[in-house]
């Protein structure tokens, strides 16, 4: 009896209840619609907040962008500068030598200075203190005809060749096409032809060009009979190989580098010749 009575107290409540709940449906249904309108018009403020937050990070890169490529324009213009005061300087001196040979040439004093004596000279190059890691800049017109060719010095002294000094611009590398550009930067470019390709090309010809009696390093020997060898695969240009790029770099050229040779002739700063199963790598940034 009393569950009975229990079952039936429920069954009231909950028709209470309902008569409550639907006395107040239509405000409940007030707020149900204000609150999906309100949802609606936050939503509609939301994406207005994120294009504007990508507008303004568009406009930041893009601004960022024209920084980094004005400053590497004027890194370029500054580096170009400072490289013709150095051939400017240069052949200056070499005309201040020439006038100064031919005053020698033209009065009566002996011509003993021709004569000097590998162990004058080389005591004349000592006395410069130079160092291996200081470069001395210098054509290879000058330097085949001077005469460090010669003689042997005591302290070799390092060559930078200004045949073999070239600027990459920005201009040349955003006309790479981007498939083959990839991920690289032009840094990285930079950097390899700086400090890979352009030393091959000066340790080459500061070896081939000097006569067989002044190389006693039995490695510098090898090297200049193989760069001997080779002189005649391309006759009248100054060339490397693929061998002389992987022993500079003490390692086998991968797919990185092989790229970035891609795009160094695609730029007209090597050019690529195979003789038999040697690939040569020809210096051609002077043809521009």
């Amino acid at each position: 009896m009393e569950e009975i009575t229990f079952l039936i107290n429920e069954k009231i409540s909950m028709i209470e209840e309902f008569i409550a709940l639907s006395l107040r449906r239509e405000k409940v249904q007030y707020v149900a619609s204000t609150l999906i309108k309100e949802a609606k018009e936050l939503n509609l403020v939301m994406d207005k907040l994120q294009k504007a937050v990508k507008e303004d990070l568009e406009k930041v890169n893009e601004n960022h962008g024209r920084l980094i490529k004005r400053m590497q324009l004027q890194q370029d213009a500054i580096i170009k500068y400072v490289l013709a005061e150095r051939r400017r300087k240069m052949q200056e001196a070499e005309l201040r030598d020439k006038e100064m040979l031919a005053a020698v040439t033209a009065s009566n004093v002996p011509r003993t200075v021709e004569k000097m004596s590998a162990s004058v000279l080389e005591k004349c190059m000592s006395g410069l203190k130079l160092h291996s890691n200081v470069f001395t800049p210098i054509t290879l017109k000058n330097y085949k005809n001077s005469p460090m060719v010669k003689h042997r010095p005591i302290n070799p002294i390092p060559f930078k060749f200004l045949d073999f000094e070239y600027r990459i611009t920005v201009e040349q590398f955003e006309s790479i096409p981007k498939y083959m550009r990839g991920r690289e930067c032009i840094d990285e470019l930079r950097n390899f032809l700086d400090t890979v390709v352009v030393p091959c090309f000066n340790k080459k010809y500061q070896l081939i060009h000097r006569q067989r009696s002044t190389v006693r390093n039995t490695h510098d020997l090898e090297l200049w009979k193989v760069y001997n060898q080779q002189a005649s695969y391309v006759p009248g240009r100054n060339f490397i190989t693929a061998g002389d790029i992987s022993q500079q770099m003490h390692k086998m050229l991968d797919k990185k580098q092989q790229n970035r040779i891609v795009m160094l002739r695609h730029l007209g700063v090597l050019q690529e010749q195979r003789v038999g199963q040697t690939v040569c790598y020809i210096w051609n940034a002077d043809a521009h």
